[in-house]
């Protein structure tokens, strides 16, 4: 795993440490907020321990910087396929649609300075199919 920093690495296992699993999942959030340093401040306002849930309303948060939103973007992603800022609509047959937001694109996220650790975080994420020796 690559780290940033001596912080990142040990604010990483500091937070696993709170995990109540120790899967892919939890791992790549995990390595996520460690890495940025605003996300690192309001890592309870992003992640709840006690239910282990992503908390999908610190995107709202004006502590929320560029680039800490879309650190805190892609770990939700990574968690469970989150990709929306909170716009839906209503179908014909009146069901609720989330709607995906552009701020989840591949250029929007990863047109930072973190990205060689976004990168990691996908690693970390799906490690099966992250090495070439294994693509068949």
């Amino acid at each position: 795993m690559k780290f940033r920093d001596e912080y990142h690495e040990t604010l990483f296992w500091v937070i696993m440490q709170k995990m109540q699993s120790k899967d892919v999942y939890h791992q790549s959030v995990a390595y996520l907020i460690a890495l940025d340093d605003v996300c690192r401040k309001h890592v309870e306002e992003i992640f709840d321990f006690k239910e282990s849930v992503i908390r999908t309303e610190s995107l709202d948060k004006a502590w929320q910087t560029g680039t800490s939103k879309k650190t805190t973007r892609l770990a939700f992603n990574l968690w469970n396929g989150w990709d929306t800022d909170g716009e839906s609509y209503t179908d014909d047959d009146g069901y609720m649609h989330s709607l995906t937001s552009s701020y989840y694109t591949v250029d929007n996220i990863f047109c930072c300075p973190y990205a060689p650790y976004y990168w990691e975080a996908i690693k970390i994420r799906y490690p099966e199919y992250t090495n070439p020796d294994d693509w068949e």
